[in-house]
């Protein structure tokens, strides 16, 4: 039987770019194998239910759920509702689940400013995360980090590094290795033209263009790490229970966070692929990024606080080593380990509140996995 895909979406604009994905799902003969769940939030126009009730006619098989629908779905599994806050990105955790309770084989999650490309068939580029363990080309790093910015041709050419990579390991000799490895993809992250996905300290000292894509995704090895976020990825719904977004809005050292709820996601479930002995390829498809409106010195501030966090928490986190068979049990290990290490990292970030918002990051991990459960 064909693999079938849910893709989600929050947005409080019209979502026009899902013009480009039906065009293209119908291209590539995949409108049967797709459902789109568009998540609405408080400031989301009406017009956004409108534009879904256009596809639906079409033939795309879009979703936009109401308020009180979300909030009744959220009690329904056991998830507590107050734990997904209105006004914010995280909302996407209820398509998240929602994918999860759907007949689907593998979660796409887009932002709502990553186009889909033109000819390249972007549901079979995605579908990869369901495929059988078959031989193929890995690459590692020495560095143990693989910069997916260098997939891209940049203009001007400088050397910059996607959204969380983390900093100690930016501006550093590496080197790639290449084996032939038996791997299983889980997560495959997609790459973006025009804006790459990067920080507001990026943006400001040295804004760039993505013009093309190098042409060769790459499978990443078990030693080698890189960010993943929620723009343009997916992931096989097995791997939907380690795929929590963290809450955001906190204030941490005195600096209020923002921006990294997916960055924070996505390296706790890379932790949990790495323990599965399962697999992340980042590149196709690669999505056209037209930016929404920023305030980089925003951004930048928002960002702060997470970044030096990451600075600590990586490194530990690569270490580690997590019980279970399953991605469920993995990140219920993981979740329990975070909790007993914050209180081990020492500086100026971790004040009580970071170590506070990191217990509680670890209490919502948890209400997630058993979210999840009862979906399963």
């Amino acid at each position: 039987m064909p693999a079938q895909a849910v893709m989600v979406l929050t947005t409080i604009r019209n979502p026009s770019l899902l013009e480009g994905y039906r065009a293209n799902f119908a291209a590539h003969g995949h409108l049967e194998q797709i459902r789109v769940f568009v998540v609405p939030d408080r400031k989301t126009p009406g017009t956004v239910f409108a534009r879904c009730a256009a596809l639906r006619k079409r033939g795309l098989k879009v979703e936009c759920p109401r308020l009180d629908e979300q909030e009744s779905f959220l009690c329904r599994i056991g998830f507590p509702p107050e734990l997904i806050p209105y006004n914010s990105d995280n909302r996407r955790n209820v398509g998240y689940l929602m994918a999860l309770e759907a007949p689907s084989d593998f979660l796409i999650s887009i932002d709502d400013d990553n186009h889909c490309p033109g000819g390249e068939d972007f549901f079979q580029a995605h579908a990869v995360v369901c495929g059988e363990r078959v031989k193929s080309r890995v690459v590692e790093a020495t560095s143990g980090w693989l910069n997916i910015c260098d997939l891209l041709d940049l203009e001007p050419s400088l050397p910059v590094y996607p959204r969380g990579f983390p900093f100690s390991a930016r501006h550093r000799p590496s080197q790639i290795q290449e084996a032939e490895r038996e791997v299983r993809v889980r997560i495959n992250a997609g790459l973006w033209l025009q804006e790459p996905d990067l920080d507001g300290i990026t943006w400001l000292a040295a804004p760039v263009r993505a013009r093309s894509f190098k042409g060769a995704s790459v499978i990443l090895g078990s030693q080698t790490w890189t960010p993943v976020n929620t723009q343009n990825t997916a992931l096989h719904r097995e791997v939907i229970p380690s795929y929590y977004f963290l809450r955001m809005g906190y204030a941490l050292a005195g600096m209020v966070i923002d921006r990294y709820g997916d960055i924070f996601s996505g390296y706790f479930s890379q932790a949990c692929v790495r323990h599965c002995g399962d697999s992340v390829r980042a590149g196709a498809p690669v999505a056209t990024h037209v930016r929404n409106s920023h305030n980089y010195l925003r951004d930048l501030t928002q960002e702060l606080a997470c970044i030096w966090v990451l600075e600590d928490l990586l490194p530990w986190l690569k270490e580690q080593r997590l019980d279970g068979k399953t991605y469920s049990d993995a990140y219920l290990s993981l979740s329990h380990l975070l909790e007993q290490q914050v209180a081990r990292f020492t500086g100026f970030i971790w004040t009580d509140p970071t170590r506070d918002y990191f217990h509680s990051v670890a209490q919502h991990m948890r209400e997630w996995v058993r979210a999840c459960h009862h979906l399963n």
